[in-house]
């Protein structure tokens, strides 16, 4: 009998820890949503404009230097992870002297950086290690508060790297609390070779507090190869695919999904901003590796898988469509905000002419941007304007050994609005970057989301002498007479060794007795009657279709072009 009440007693004690600790929780999450300082929120002014508070609390009281050092130093772009969606860094050990700095202002901006990705899927890296200054408990209630439903829907993983058991402790049992489905997203990751198994490391700029922690808990960084066998379409050259001049057209991943694109999800919300479950993106892959496999019906996956299997491809490529030695071509070229046209001019005339190396780099991104063009001009109901497709596209155009300056050139957030103070030579020295405010901002000249935007923005301008020229090349070749055919005779070891060396193929078979039930994928030339056709379907479907215009200028309808499907 003692021992049952013994045993009553504990548990009654038990529940009762229990239950105070749950009370405690929410009575710091209540006192957290309680009077704020002025200014942490634009709720807090009755009558105050969210984006004139957003600009008063970037430019501060210290002209916006707060506001560079979060955008480049403490949450960082980096690039896409393996199922393509954009990645954001956050550096604990990048955390600014409470005492100094306005920590209500650093959770504004915070949420600011955020906003430019939290409306698609995203995935969060945390590197929670060697923090020289940590935020009161108060602080993280009030940060998980504020960072509601919105930001916590579209991030599909957050991986916190080198956890302190106090911050798994904490978080663990705020999750339990007040968010058990958000729990489920969160990773706890002991070293950077478990972190290299979950996104793609390389992409990510580890400051050296990071890995001289991580040498605590490993001797070396084990990053996977993730290599894959030998493929038909995904990794495969692209001048392979298409041929040099894109005499063997597009490869069938892509011209089945722009096929079904533009066809069926011209007016999808926040197209090529989703991402569809990994297990599925890889069934559709094995459907193209699938020998005598000719393409794939998107009907049965759906428009969002559709869109991310034509995003892998292009990331895929050996050859990155925007190789690095270009970057700086392209932060030379004029701003588009104030000279449209010289920049559209700049685009036509020496990037696109750059970027054609081989030829058929052209011709695939007249096809890329056709759709693009599309798509954006259904923003009003798609909700994808074309600087969300910008920003949605422009990492999987990039990819070099310097991933600092692969994250620059597809940088989304700029917070160039407020002024800046100038540096001074000492300041150029000072090696400790962590903990100065007044780091000098990268240089605000054009990246690779710029272009993007504007070839989606100036589409004919740009495109319209890429496909006037393989027009030209079509009819030029369709003039060419061809010779009668010669008279069948038997062909000798020498001629059938030298046919199957050009060929390519590794060995001779004799010709079956019956035909063959399935023939290999041979991708069909980019003809002048396949644009035609596309013009005239889409001029069609605009007329049949009550929500869709087809602006275009009435003096020079000759002049417009559109490339879409050719398979």
């Amino acid at each position: 009998m003692e021992s049952s009440n013994g045993f009553a007693d504990f548990a009654k004690k038990f529940n009762a820890f229990g239950n105070q600790l749950g009370d405690n929780i929410k009575r710091v999450f209540n006192e957290s949503q309680g009077p704020r300082r002025a200014g942490s929120s634009s709720d807090d002014v009755l009558g105050l404009d969210a984006e004139a508070f957003r600009e008063a609390t970037i430019a501060g009281n210290d002209g916006g230097e707060l506001a560079t050092y979060v955008n480049e130093k403490l949450v960082c772009e980096a690039g896409v992870d393996f199922d393509s969606r954009p990645m954001l860094v956050f550096y604990a050990c990048r955390l600014l002297n409470p005492d100094i700095v306005d920590y209500d202002r650093l959770l504004n901006l915070i949420q600011f950086r955020l906003d430019d990705f939290v409306e698609s899927d995203y995935t969060v890296v945390l590197f929670a290690a060697s923090a020289r200054y940590n935020p009161s408990i108060k602080w993280l209630f009030t940060a998980y508060r504020r960072l509601g439903r919105k930001y916590k829907k579209n991030l599909k993983a957050l991986y916190i790297v080198h956890p302190l058991k106090w911050v798994q402790v904490l978080m663990t049992t705020m999750n339990a609390v007040l968010s058990p489905k958000f729990a489920k997203k969160v990773k706890w990751i002991d070293t950077l070779s478990e972190l290299a198994q979950a996104v793609p490391i390389n992409q990510i700029n580890i400051p050296p507090e990071v890995y001289q922690f991580n040498a605590t808990k490993e001797t070396e960084v084990r990053v996977p190869t993730h290599g894959r066998p030998p493929s038909r379409f995904f990794g495969v050259p692209l001048e392979r695919l298409m041929g040099v001049r894109g005499e063997l057209g597009l490869p069938a991943p892509v011209a089945d999904a722009l096929d079904y694109l533009y066809t069926n999800a011209l007016e999808v919300q926040d197209l090529f901003r989703r991402s569809p479950p990994p297990p599925t993106l890889q069934k559709v892959r094995s459907q193209y590796e699938a020998a005598g496999h000719v393409s794939v019906t998107y009907a049965v996956w759906g428009e969002h898988v559709a869109a991310a299997v034509l995003k892998t491809w292009c990331r895929e490529l050996p050859q990155p469509i925007i190789p690095a030695h270009y970057y700086e071509l392209i932060r030379q070229m004029p701003d588009p905000a104030t000279q449209g046209d010289a920049a559209a001019a700049y685009a036509r005339d020496v990037v696109l002419p750059a970027l054609a190396d081989p030829p058929c780099v052209s011709l695939l991104l007249a096809a890329l941007f056709g759709l693009l063009r599309a798509v954006a001009d259904h923003s009003s109901i798609n909700n994808m304007t074309s600087a969300r497709l910008a920003a949605a596209w422009a990492p999987n155009f990039v990819r070099s050994s310097q991933p600092d300056v692969d994250i620059s050139m597809c940088s989304v957030t700029r917070f160039s609005e407020a002024p800046r103070h100038s540096r001074s030579s000492e300041d150029d020295d000072d090696d400790n970057g962590v903990l100065d405010l007044a780091a000098s901002a990268r240089e605000n000249r054009p990246n690779v989301v710029t272009l993007v935007k504007l070839m989606v923005d100036q589409y004919q301008t740009i495109f319209k002498p890429t496909l006037e020229a393989a027009e030209a090349l079509t009819k030029q070749q369709a003039a060419v007479p061809r010779k009668p055919p010669r008279a069948a005779a038997p062909a000798s070891d020498e001629d059938i060794a030298a046919l199957v060396e050009e060929m390519g193929q590794a060995a001779v078979v004799a010709p079956p007795a019956r035909p063959v039930a399935a023939k290999p994928y041979v991708a069909r030339p980019v003809t002048a009657d396949d644009i035609s056709r596309r013009l005239q379907a889409e001029q069609e479907a605009a007329t049949r279709s009550t929500g869709a215009t087809l602006a275009h200028d009435d003096d020079d309808d000759d002049d417009v072009i559109v490339i879409g499907n050719f398979a």
